[in-house]
């Protein structure tokens, strides 16, 4: 018995043993993987059969796009073979045409998705710009209700496009006429210090400064544009005359159809400017100077444009403008127009002239001043630098020595010609007339003495000056000496 209790104690601790080898080897912790990959871990040839694969993706789109495209012309060929030779025909060119893809199909064929656009092939940017000139007009004289009422721009792309529906259909592969887009510039802005994009959010016009202001209108169509510009040009729009002008070949200024309008207010209502409490805003008609231009000078003729001159930021106005008309006899009419003044629009007592020529403006002869001192400074580096001379030195530089002389020659050196400082002339201390002193006459010898008054003539009396001539003298008075 007692070696059964000892061989039963015995297998009792061995359970016990496996039971908790068992436990410990469930509770243990796996082993933590290292953060390193092995070194036998191929990263190119992993990185390589993406890029294959990729690649295949992309083949695979290409190709199920270039059955679906053959099928379609395949249909297409049966159905007009079919009207045109008969079934038979048809069905021979479209297993032909199964089999190969052709060359208008292959340009017609769009870029895969998420593939980016080689620079080659990209569209030039001024190309572009250029197209979009050409689809563009320019608009003057727009109401600035059109930025601040919603009806108000309605109505002004509803003018825009009033034309259209009289012209010829588009060719095939061309966009219908239309008006894409218009957009406002050189509008006054109550509030200069916020950005432009949010005072025309608000809505913030100032309309005392003036009650128009610029835009361009976008078609989808050149043709479109260029009708635009013949048709819409001095008609009346929202009460005003609108200006139409093309952006990529804009209207001559011709000086002999045009005149120019002086003494024009700077703004259109001074009365709305910023004034103290106390003292009371002045109770008259605004006056309005561009569409009082249009219409007052629309009675000398049929005017083409009129255009105001103003500040680009601010659009105050600089108090002149220029008109032009479609006939060069209505300029005759337009200046009896000088000196009045035809209120409320034009308040003020007009100037009107004739305008001058682009060349003759002062603009215009400043600029060639400025041109020709900026051309006279610029100097070869390899060169010496060799100041203009003037006529009157250039002739009395090489005769100096034979009519004045050495010492005469070597002080028109070092004073210039009629004894004016070498400088002082560029620097005006010459007048521009010699005196009668100055005046060298033909016959006498040239010398700094010459013309003066009494030449020629002996001094009578007075007493010698020089030392040796008051010896002289007084050796006169006491006699010869023993």
């Amino acid at each position: 018995m007692g070696e059964l209790s000892d061989g039963g104690e015995a297998a009792s601790e061995d359970e016990d043993i496996a039971q908790l080898e068992q436990i410990l080897e469930s509770t243990q912790k796996p082993e933590r993987k290292r953060k390193r990959k092995a070194q036998d871990d191929d990263l190119e040839g992993r990185y390589m059969q993406k890029l294959a694969d990729a690649e295949e993706r992309e083949q695979a789109e290409r190709e199920a796009e270039r059955k679906l495209k053959r099928q379609r012309t395949k249909e297409a060929e049966k159905a007009d073979d079919s009207e045109e030779e008969g079934d038979a025909s048809s069905n021979e060119e479209a297993q032909s045409d199964s089999d190969t893809v052709t060359k208008a199909e292959k340009d017609q064929r769009k870029a895969p998705t998420g593939v980016p656009l080689h620079e080659s092939l990209a569209p030039d940017a001024e190309a572009t710009d250029l197209e979009k000139a050409s689809r563009t007009v320019f608009l003057a004289n727009v109401c600035t209700s059109a930025i601040s009422s919603k009806s108000a721009h309605k109505t002004l792309l509803k003018h825009l496009g009033s034309f259209i529906s009289d012209l010829p259909a588009p060719l095939e592969g061309k966009p219908p006429h239309k008006v894409e887009s218009i957009r406002f510039r050189s509008t006054p802005y109550a509030t200069p210090a916020l950005p432009k994009k949010a005072s025309f959010a608000k809505k913030d016009i100032r309309e005392a400064t003036t009650k128009s202001t610029n835009a361009y209108a976008v078609y989808s169509t050149a043709y479109a544009a260029r009708e635009a510009v013949k048709r819409l040009n001095a008609t009346v729009v929202l009460d005003r005359h609108l200006r139409v002008d093309g952006v990529a070949h804009p209207a001559k200024t011709d000086h002999r159809r045009c005149v120019f309008v002086g003494n024009l207010g700077f703004m259109d209502d001074e009365s709305m400017l910023d004034q103290d409490d106390n003292e009371r805003k002045r109770s008259k008609v605004p006056s309005d100077i561009e569409e009082g231009l249009w219409r007052q000078f629309g009675k000398a003729g049929e005017v083409e444009s009129v255009r105001v001159v103003r500040d680009e930021k601010t659009r105050v106005g600089k108090g002149f403008a220029y008109v032009q008309f479609i006939d060069p006899n209505s300029v005759e009419a337009a200046l009896l127009f000088n000196d009045k003044k035809y209120p409320p629009m034009l308040p003020r007592i007009l100037r009107v002239v004739r305008a001058k020529p682009v060349k003759n403006t002062a603009l215009a002869q400043a600029a060639v001043k400025q041109n020709r001192k900026e051309n006279a400074r610029v100097v070869n580096r390899d060169s010496v630098y060799n100041p203009k001379v003037s006529s009157e030195a250039a002739s009395l530089k090489g005769r100096a020595g034979r009519l004045l002389g050495k010492a005469g020659a070597s002080k028109m050196k070092r004073t210039g010609a009629n004894d004016v400082p070498v400088g002082a002339k560029a620097n005006g201390i010459e007048g521009i007339t010699k005196t009668p002193e100055r005046i060298i006459f033909e016959g006498h010898r040239a010398t700094i003495k010459s013309g003066k008054p009494g030449m020629g003539k002996k001094k009578s009396g007075g007493k010698p000056k020089t030392k040796g001539a008051r010896r002289a003298s007084a050796w006169k008075k006491g006699g010869p000496r023993s």
